[in-house]
């Protein structure tokens, strides 16, 4: 009976800033009424389909522009680089979204 398990391991972990600041009137964000009132869940979802002339010599390249596109992505969606401050606020201070690097065998 073959094995279907799949191995999963944490290759790197990083922290991605926003390519540039986040203009201080735009610092604090408040958060709606529907936001404040929806509990604090932390749901993660990746789907990755690889290109069909994907080589995975050159993976470490297209990490680094997948890594690019967010830092440029961070800088429009600042909140996302920020931290909650309380129940009513975002504080958009740059510290960047967290990247987990990962490997899947099997």
């Amino acid at each position: 009976m073959p094995n279907n398990e799949m191995k999963i391991e944490i290759v790197r972990r990083e922290t991605i800033k926003p390519s540039s600041p986040t203009p201080d009137h735009l610092r604090k964000f408040k958060l709606s009424f529907l936001d404040q009132l929806i509990p604090n869940e932390y749901v993660s979802l990746l789907l990755y389909y690889p290109p069909k002339d994907f080589d995975p010599k050159d993976g470490g390249n297209m990490l680094d522009r997948l890594k690019s596109s967010l830092s440029k992505t961070l800088t429009r969606f600042y909140p996302f680089a920020g931290r909650l401050n309380d129940d009513v606020s975002v504080d958009c201070n740059d510290e960047g979204a967290r990247c987990l690097c990962r490997s899947a065998s099997g």
